[in-house]
């Protein structure tokens, strides 16, 4: 199995920003979601604090760290919040318009040509 890339603490909070960012853009948050989030937490170690630190975090300031993230971090993300999209099988153009964005504003489009 293929080791997970560690973040920390800033980093933690800006990738619970970003998925909550994900799972509020279409403004319906399904069950699929809410499942596929906490296994994301717990895959990543993400504490209480770390999750209150990210609801409680800009979006922009979010966009920031992880556009200075290592390349494996970056794709590690995008990863994420591909599995936060596809969760519902319902995969809706705001959900598409945000992983663009966030691509975008952090450098993540230019790591997949």
């Amino acid at each position: 199995m293929k080791e997970l890339p560690k973040f920390n603490d800033g980093e933690r909070a800006a990738l619970v920003s970003l998925l909550l960012e994900m799972v509020n853009v279409d403004h319906s948050v399904a069950y699929e979601e809410l499942i596929v989030t906490n296994n994301i937490h717990s895959r990543f170690s993400i504490s209480t604090n770390d999750f209150n630190a990210g609801r409680n975090l800009d979006p922009v300031h979010a966009l920031y760290v992880v556009k200075n993230m290592t390349d494996v971090q970056k794709r590690t993300v995008a990863q994420l919040l591909v599995e936060v999209i596809d969760a519902d099988e319902l995969v809706t153009d705001e959900e598409i318009n945000l992983l663009n964005f966030i691509c975008t504003a952090t450098g993540l489009d230019l790591l997949f040509p």
